[in-house]
């Protein structure tokens, strides 16, 4: 299960978005193999991995989050799983709401990831499954 939260202005550009005829930006779910970056929280271990290119690029892209219990290792399926791209040093998040797919053992896939200017952004997760919990936020430098 993919979770996320809206905001007026994303859920206007959202709207926008859904009008638009423009297709799949950011919409290319062919991942590397190797992670980008792992995480570990006390129960959960998180995968990260970004399409088309990895490490991110500015612009729409795709994330990917592999989501494993981290002393059975086994995939955590049904989980709640949100993403907020934020950029700290400017103090603001994008005005697109990433779209999750569950994809089945593990993978939660965010779609229209919108990184839409150069320099140091967040990618915010909140994963929660049972009573478990993990919130993570790796960072990037997008060229």
């Amino acid at each position: 299960m993919c979770s996320f939260s809206i905001s007026r202005t994303a859920a206007l550009a959202l709207l926008a978005a859904c009008s638009s005829s423009a297709g799949g930006a950011g919409s290319d779910t062919t991942f590397p193999e190797a992670s980008l970056q792992s995480l570990g929280c006390d129960d959960l271990q998180l995968e990260i991995r970004t399409a088309p290119v990895q490490p991110p690029t500015a612009g729409l892209d795709g994330v990917e989050v592999v989501v494993t219990d981290a002393k059975t290792h086994a995939p955590v399926e049904g989980a709640a799983v949100s993403l907020v791209p934020w950029m700290p040093l400017m103090g603001h998040g994008a005005d697109l709401t990433p779209q999750c797919d569950e994809k089945g053992k593990g993978r939660y896939v965010f779609t229209n990831v919108d990184l839409f200017m150069p320099g140091e952004w967040q990618l915010r997760f909140q994963v929660s499954s049972g009573k478990v919990a993990c919130s993570a936020a790796p960072t990037f430098n997008v060229p």
